[in-house]
């Protein structure tokens, strides 16, 4: 029973991942109009297009540099060899925490560092809903500051300005992940220049439709994240049930007549 659930779930759980590709892809370049609907791609309805550096996007849209919507900044790493410049309790994001990145907001972080490790190097304390992206390892991949914290110089940060969502942002980063990862050079460690960033364009819709789409695409990664953590209780059930049954904790047959009695009534 336990094992069909299983299935079942994560059958489920890729349908919602294609689900949500397909809405990163057309909340992200087709949009919403006015009705509250996606339009109709530029192919069926060129009217509502027009050209642009990054491509065919709606008409009401703008492609801009990003710096220009949001501010730009990075980060550093105090000197190791000085003790007092860390555990003081500003969480600071490095290539440690690659696996707490993609998840939307980041929470914790593997380490921290003190005033003192920021008034002496020219890492900067970031406050939240702050956008970072990793130029290096583990490239293109993204979160939001969940509270104040610092990042390495390995990531990118931008503090975004009225014009901006940051969710919308992350998903748009999202979407553009493939892009960062064909772009990187580097025979070791493939990295993102920083020039790179520095005239780095996105397509802004009104900040309405911005918050229409972030709405969305937020809605389906909670649904995601919901079957997700209904599966690992589903495979924690099933690994403690074999432990019961496999070393005679829990004797079988008054389970199997459990389930036969309901069995034959019905058949009944």
């Amino acid at each position: 029973t336990l094992d069909t659930a299983i299935r079942e779930t994560e059958a489920l759980i890729g349908k919602l991942k294609a689900v949500k590709q397909g809405l990163l892809h057309d909340l992200l370049t087709r949009g919403i109009d006015a009705n509250g609907q996606l339009r109709p791609p530029q192919s069926k309805a060129p009217q509502l297009y027009k050209e642009s550096p990054l491509g065919w996007i709606p008409s009401e849209w703008e492609a801009l540099p990003l710096d220009t919507v949001a501010v730009r900044g990075s980060g550093h790493t105090p000197s190791k060899n000085v003790s007092s410049y860390w555990n003081g309790g500003i969480k600071w994001v490095s290539l440690a925490d690659s696996h707490r990145l993609d998840r939307i907001y980041i929470y914790e972080t593997d380490k921290e560092i003190s005033e003192l490790g920021i008034a002496n190097s020219s890492a900067v304390l970031h406050p939240e809903g702050t956008v970072i992206l990793s130029r290096d390892a583990g490239i293109g991949k993204s979160a939001i500051l969940d509270c104040d914290m610092a990042v390495s110089q390995h990531f990118i940060a931008w503090r975004c300005g009225e014009k901006l969502n940051n969710l919308f942002l992350y998903f748009y980063l999202q979407r553009e992940k493939p892009k960062f990862e064909a772009i990187a050079i580097g025979s070791t460690i493939k990295t993102i220049g920083l020039p790179f960033f520095r005239s780095y364009e996105i397509a802004v819709p009104q900040r309405w439709e911005q918050d229409q789409a972030a709405a969305i695409l937020m809605e389906t990664e909670q649904d995601l994240a919901a079957h997700d953590a209904e599966l690992e209780k589903l495979r924690q059930q099933k690994v403690g049930l074999m432990d019961d049954l496999l070393t005679g904790r829990v004797r079988v047959t008054p389970l199997l007549e459990s389930v036969q009695q309901p069995a034959a009534q019905t058949g009944a």
